[in-house]
């Protein structure tokens, strides 16, 4: 295995660098939304047209089986710690015995997964542990608000790509990334289920779901030129959902939502309604939920303060210039806020004080492995679709009829649309 990202970068245990609006802004021009997206959009192609398997095959890497058996570790440790008993309206107190006890044992997790795969590290206090270990350890909710949402799965698509970007996964395919995210939403929905945990920042009936995105992306890609003759109008017909939920993310997320709610699915669920009435061609739901899922979630405050950002795998510098990007002061306070991490980060508080700062007569980051020459090596041999493109920020709520705003040709730049393609 190529230890040339490791050898050529530094790591660091990741601090906050998202307060408000105009740093979501900064976010926007970030090397480290330029690796997001990028990871986004290849593992959104390579599950094009497959089929979930929930079997694992002999040429899975081996990093992604123990990855999954971390998991499901995780998810035994629900049933060792049941919800407390009695009523209660917001989530189950639990929980947070879940969390300490997954605080415990998660930095050592993933130091033994580094260390199973021929990456060495002596010291378990490493920054590459610390760095790496964040992104899993914040993927399963919040201890303090006990709920979950897009911000969270996105840490766990942060955490696959540093695996990536690790040359962890050498030989990830559709195959292999359908096992692995398929393992995530079953714990996830566990945890849900027993500790009831709210949803986080959600909008309501106007956001498209309570708790996931990203799991509606990989399905609506998993239909495209699919064998079963399935369009999206299907997806208003339970009898199709039940048959085709083991083998298509979107079924299993839609069927979750039958779940987990009652009523009618146009008044507790408007805007995937409106997806399976008004879009045609799979091809169509997969660009705009892409679009939606940059607005709404890589875009938006609220989820994306969450996220922080260490030296290595998703540096808070410039994608351009290589510069560091403006930040926060931080306080003492904040400093030991963010050693935290060494027991388990809960990333709910936010910290630093506003400092005007100028970098422009400052020299470019050095040092800094990216993944421009993959990237242009994988879009010359045609593996990959273009990125998602960045985006000013928007604050406004999403509408019933978002998708089709997403979609709209006099609305954002034009995405080709096969008719052939369903």
């Amino acid at each position: 295995m190529s230890h040339t990202f490791i050898d050529e970068t530094t790591f660091s245990i990741p601090v906050k660098r998202i307060f408000d609006t105009q740093t979501t802004t900064y976010f926007q021009n970030s090397e480290a939304l330029k690796r997001l997206k990028f990871f986004i959009t290849k593992y959104v192609n390579l599950v094009q047209s497959q089929d979930f398997q929930d079997t694992p095959q002999s040429n899975f890497d081996q990093t992604l089986l123990d990855t999954i058996a971390i998991l499901n570790r995780l998810s035994d440790y629900i049933d060792q710690i049941p919800p407390f008993k009695g009523p209660r309206r917001y989530g189950n107190l639990a929980c947070r015995k879940w969390h300490d006890k997954l605080n415990l044992v998660i930095k050592d997790e993933i130091l033994t997964l580094l260390q199973k795969n021929n990456i060495h590290i002596t010291n378990d206090n490493d920054s590459l542990i610390l760095e790496l270990t964040y992104y899993i350890e914040n993927c399963f909710g919040s201890k303090t608000r006990l709920d979950y949402g897009t911000g969270h799965e996105l840490s766990f698509i942060a955490f696959v790509a540093a695996l990536d970007m690790l040359n962890l996964l050498p030989t990830i395919s559709g195959q292999s990334l359908l096992y692995l995210f398929h393992h995530y939403y079953k714990l996830v929905k566990k945890l849900i289920l027993t500790y009831t945990l709210e949803p986080a920042g959600s909008h309501g009936v106007w956001g498209l779901d309570d708790h996931f995105h990203f799991i509606y992306i990989l399905g609506a890609s998993q239909w495209i030129n699919n064998n079963y003759d399935i369009h999206p109008t299907d997806m208003l017909n339970k009898n199709i959902l039940n048959r085709y939920q083991a083998i298509n993310f979107y079924c299993m997320a839609l069927s979750f939502i039958f779940q987990v709610k009652s009523g009618p699915f146009s008044e507790h669920s408007p805007i995937l309604y409106d997806i399976s009435k008004s879009v045609k061609f799979w091809s169509k739901v997969k660009s705009g939920l892409m679009k939606m899922y940059e607005q709404e979630v890589l875009n938006k405050y609220p989820v994306v303060q969450h996220f922080w950002f260490g030296t290595g795998f998703y540096p808070w510098i410039d994608n351009r210039s290589g510069k560091p990007l403006p930040v926060y002061e931080i306080t003492e306070d904040s400093s030991q806020n963010n050693q935290k991490l060494n027991n388990g980060i809960d990333n709910d508080i936010s910290i630093g004080i506003p400092m005007a700062t100028s970098f422009s007569n400052q020299e470019p980051f050095t040092g800094m492995h990216t993944p421009t020459t993959m990237m242009r090596n994988d879009f010359k041999q045609g593996r990959f679709t273009k990125p998602l493109h960045n985006t000013t920020t928007k604050m406004a709520p999403p509408s019933s009829r978002i998708i089709n705003n997403y979609s709209d040709q006099s609305r954002l730049h034009r995405f080709t649309d096969n008719r052939t393609q369903r």
